[in-house]
C-alpha cells in the first residue's frame, strides 16, 4: 500500500511541474469575437512576440490558427506579436466560429501554449429586413395585396412557408409565395382577401428556427411585424429607396399599388432636372438614370393625379428627398461570362471600379499544359513586395499545395475616379 500511495503522489508531482514548465502566452485583442461581418479580416495580437521581424509582412498558408468550421484563407504576420487572418472567401450565413491554436502558431518562440479560452465568434443572425405591401393584379386580373419580405441573407422559400403565418384584422389568412428556390426577397400574395374601399391591419409572424441557406444557427425568437393594407381606391406613396452602382443612379418608388403604365413622365420630376428611363414592378417603379451624381442630393416631386393599376389615383402632390451616400467599394469585371481574349481582339479587359481610391493589379502567367488543372482546381496568383512569387493551387482536399511554375508576371497600380471604368490592356 505505502508503494501505491508513493507511485500516486510521484506521479501528481510529475504532471504539477510539468504543468508549471509549460510557457504561456496570452491573447491580449482579437476582432474574433461577438459578431464580425462575412468579409472581414481577423487579427490575433498576443503579449509576447512569436515571430521573428525578417519573416513578417509575408502571406502563407501555414495553419497557425484553424477554425471550426472550416474557413479557407491565408495568415500574415504584421508584427513579430500580430497575426492576421484574411478569408478567401465570405464566411457562412448565421454561423458561430470556434479559433484553435496549433502547433505552427509558436513554431519561431520558446512558447508552446496560450492561456485562457480560444476566442469564438459568429456572423449576423438571420434578419427580416424589410416588408412592404402592394395591391398587384394577377394574370385574371383579380386584385390581391403582396408582402414583399426582404432577408438578409438568402432562405429557402419551402422553409419560409413552413414557418411564416399572416392574419389579417385578426384572422388567419390563406396565401401563396409567389417564388420558389433560394432568395433572399420573396412575395406573400394574400388570397383571401377581397378589395374593399377600407383599410385592414395585417400581422406576420415567422416562428423560431428559421436558418438561411448554408446557415448553421436559426432564429432564436419568433419574428413579427404589423402593416396596414390600405384601400385600393387610393394611391399613396410609401418609401422611396436610393442607390447608385458607380455608373447610374436607380430610385426605387414604392407605392401602395401597380402603377398605371402611362406617361409617368408628365407626373415625376426631379430638381435639379435630369433625364430618366422608368421600369415598372410590382412594387411601384425604379427610376433609372446615369445623370445622378453620387454626391448630390435631389428632390422628387410627383404630381397629384398620378394613377394606380387598380382605379387608385394619387390625390395630393408628393414631395420627397433622396440622396445615396457613400458607395461601398466595389471592384468587377463588366463581362461576367467572357472566359479568354482572343487573339484579333483589342486586347481590353473592362474593369467596374467604385469608389477604390487605388488598387494594384497582378498578371499572372499560366502554361498551356497546367490551364486544365488551374480552372478545376483553383488558381490564386501570389506576389511578395520584394519579388514574384510562385502561383498556387490546391488538389481537392489533399492538402498538398503545389506549385505550377506560374510567375506575377506583371503589376500595375491605376487610381480610378469612383464610378469610372478602367481597362486593363
Amino acid at each position: 500500500m505505502r508503494i501505491k500511495s508513493a507511485l500516486v503522489i510521484t506521479c501528481v508531482v510529475a504532471i504539477f511541474l510539468s504543468a508549471c514548465q509549460r510557457n504561456y502566452i496570452t491573447l491580449e485583442y482579437t476582432n474574433a469575437k461577438g459578431e464580425v461581418s462575412q468579409l472581414e479580416n481577423l487579427s490575433f495580437r498576443f503579449n509576447k512576440a512569436l515571430h521573428p521581424d525578417s519573416l513578417l509582412n509575408n502571406w502563407d498558408s501555414t495553419a497557425y490558427l484553424s477554425f471550426e468550421p472550416k474557413i479557407p484563407g491565408r495568415f500574415r504576420w504584421s508584427g513579430p506579436d500580430e497575426l492576421v487572418f484574411s478569408p478567401s472567401q465570405p464566411l457562412l450565413p448565421a454561423t458561430t466560429y470556434k479559433v484553435k491554436y496549433n502547433d505552427d502558431l509558436f513554431a519561431y518562440s520558446k512558447y508552446d501554449d496560450v492561456k485562457g479560452d480560444a476566442p469564438s465568434f459568429s456572423t449576423a443572425p438571420l434578419r427580416l429586413n424589410d416588408a412592404q405591401l402592394t395591391w398587384i393584379t394577377n394574370g385574371n386580373n383579380t386584385a390581391m395585396p403582396q408582402l414583399t419580405l426582404r432577408f438578409n441573407y438568402p432562405l429557402k422559400a419551402q422553409d419560409v412557408q413552413e414557418k411564416l403565418a399572416v392574419e389579417v384584422d385578426g384572422a388567419k389568412a390563406d396565401y401563396t409565395l409567389t417564388k420558389a428556390g433560394i432568395t433572399s426577397e420573396l412575395g406573400v400574395r394574400i388570397t383571401s382577401l377581397k378589395p374593399q374601399d377600407k383599410t385592414y391591419e395585417a400581422r406576420i409572424v415567422l416562428a423560431a428556427g428559421l436558418k438561411p441557406e448554408k446557415g448553421g444557427n436559426g432564429t432564436k425568437e419568433a419574428v413579427s411585424q404589423s402593416l396596414t393594407i390600405p384601400s385600393p381606391y387610393v394611391l399613396s406613396v410609401s418609401k422611396l429607396e436610393a442607390e447608385h452602382t458607380g455608373t447610374e443612379g436607380l430610385i426605387r418608388l414604392y407605392a401602395s399599388q401597380q402603377l398605371s403604365p402611362e406617361n409617368i413622365g408628365n407626373y415625376i420630376s426631379f430638381q435639379p432636372a435630369l433625364p430618366f428611363v422608368v421600369e415598372y414592378t410590382d412594387f411601384g417603379a425604379i427610376l433609372r438614370s446615369e445623370k445622378f451624381n453620387a454626391e448630390n442630393s435631389y428632390s422628387l416631386n410627383i404630381k397629384k393625379g398620378l394613377h394606380g393599376r387598380l382605379g387608385g389615383t394619387l390625390k395630393e402632390d408628393y414631395y420627397g428627398a433622396v440622396g445615396f451616400g457613400e458607395m461601398e467599394s466595389g471592384i468587377k469585371f463588366t463581362n461576367s461570362k467572357a472566359v479568354y481574349l482572343s487573339k484579333r481582339g483589342a486586347g481590353n479587359i473592362e474593369v467596374q471600379v467604385t469608389n477604390t481610391p487605388r488598387l494594384k493589379v497582378i498578371i499572372s502567367k499560366i502554361y498551356e499544359n497546367n490551364l486544365l488543372q488551374a480552372l478545376s482546381s483553383g488558381y490564386e496568383p501570389r506576389e511578395d513586395e520584394n519579388q514574384p512569387q510562385y502561383a498556387s493551387y490546391d488538389e481537392g482536399n489533399s492538402g498538398v499545395e503545389y506549385s505550377s511554375y506560374m510567375d506575377a508576371m506583371a503589376g500595375d497600380v491605376i487610381q480610378p475616379v469612383a464610378g469610372n471604368r478602367g481597362y486593363i490592356q
